[in-house]
């Protein structure tokens, strides 16, 4: 994230809950349009390799807010 967000702090969760484990990464970059704006390799990569789990991968930011990479990952209880 500091390669592009130019952030300077980033949030890491890994929770395992419900059949589930997820992570999510928030920086307090400089964000970017989501909705207009393609996943880079490494992101469309990491997309590819949760689906091909049965899983997702979520891309949230705005301009001015910092992103959220959030991740899910179905595993057996």
């Amino acid at each position: 994230m500091a390669k592009y967000a130019q952030a300077t702090s980033a949030r890491i969760r890994l929770t395992a809950q419900d059949g589930e484990l997820t992570f999510e990464v928030t920086d307090d970059g400089q964000g970017f349009d989501a909705a207009r704006t393609p996943l880079g390799s490494g992101m469309q990569n990491m997309a590819d390799r949760l689906a091909a789990l049965d899983g997702s991968l979520e891309v949230r930011s705005r301009p001015g807010e910092g992103a959220t990479v959030r991740g899910r990952l179905p595993v057996a209880r």
